[in-house]
């Protein structure tokens, strides 16, 4: 049971601390088991310093970040209603990295992130079966509430080129997620555990033509897969995601402004059994 929340809390920090899967809402099927439901929020922003011709840029990174789970377990004897689980999380981040710059086309980022996550996991047990055999171990393997460390090493690559009609981008990250329990209120649970995270994501960013509010307006397609390794595998039961939306991007005109550019869009994530619409906006300074 120990690997099994082990698992569940590599999956909650992944969704929490990552762009591959952020702001929206997905659903996971299980077989025989009532669907798996994910609800996130996350504020991520990042500054750099320095200006866009420096061969070395510092770079600042923060994350603030809630994410809900829920989920239903029916009976193994079939008798009563099914259990019902809910485990929230509430996670700051923050760390900081660097923009090398290779060459007018590469541009390689180290960076390092330290996370803290405060997760709450409800269980209600609904019939004879969890009455008996789980509802023993009430406040040690369920009805929990966990303080995590989560370290996080990545090292991204991005690449761009001038198509004519839009720039074409191409980014490579990988991400490793190391886990540590600060504090618990369980004696049988010792969270300690590792994931990774790869992204692969294309984009276009085409020019539109269309210049209002003091800003010029461009859209951007764009494709990420995403491949995950280590303990959040189990916990998410998948090992790839794909993602597919688009992007409005207004770049401000006024180079005194507090932003440089806007961005709102939308996409659709898909995986093993797994589906769900991601919504995000940023900004850059």
């Amino acid at each position: 049971m120990n690997g099994i929340v082990n698992e569940s809390v590599n999956a909650n920090t992944l969704f929490a601390s990552q762009e591959a899967i952020s702001t929206g809402r997905y659903s996971q099927r299980q077989n025989s088991q009532p669907d798996k439901d994910y609800t996130t929020i996350r504020l991520p922003g990042q500054v750099a310093l320095g200006e866009n011709s420096d061969a070395v840029r510092p770079v600042i990174i923060g994350n603030a970040a809630m994410l809900r789970t829920t989920a239903g377990y029916n009976p193994p004897t079939g008798e009563g209603e099914a259990d019902f689980t809910v485990t929230s999380l509430f996670a700051l981040s923050a760390g900081g990295g660097a923009l090398i710059k290779l060459s007018d086309s590469f541009t390689l980022s180290p960076q390092v992130s330290l996370s803290y996550s405060h997760i709450k996991n409800r269980y209600d047990f609904n019939n004879p079966y969890s009455q008996t055999y789980l509802e023993i171990y009430e406040s040690e393997l369920f009805n929990w509430v966990m303080d995590v460390f989560t370290y996080t090493p990545a090292l991204k690559l991005f690449y761009k080129h001038d198509l004519g009609f839009g720039i074409f981008n191409y980014q490579i990250a990988y991400s490793y997620l190391l886990n540590d329990t600060i504090s618990d209120d369980s004696h049988l649970i010792d969270v300690n555990s590792s994931t990774g995270l790869c992204s692969n994501r294309f984009d276009v960013l085409i020019p539109t033509d269309v210049t209002a509010a003091g800003a010029s307006f461009y859209v951007r397609p764009m494709f990420q897969w995403n491949n995950i390794s280590g303990g959040a595998v189990a916990g998410l039961g998948l090992r790839d995601l794909y993602e597919v939306g688009s992007d409005v991007v207004a770049k401000v005109l006024d180079e005194d402004a507090l932003f440089s550019t806007m961005t709102v869009g939308a996409s659709y994530v898909t995986g093993d059994s797994f589906e769900g619409f991601h919504l995000g906006a940023g900004v850059t300074f």
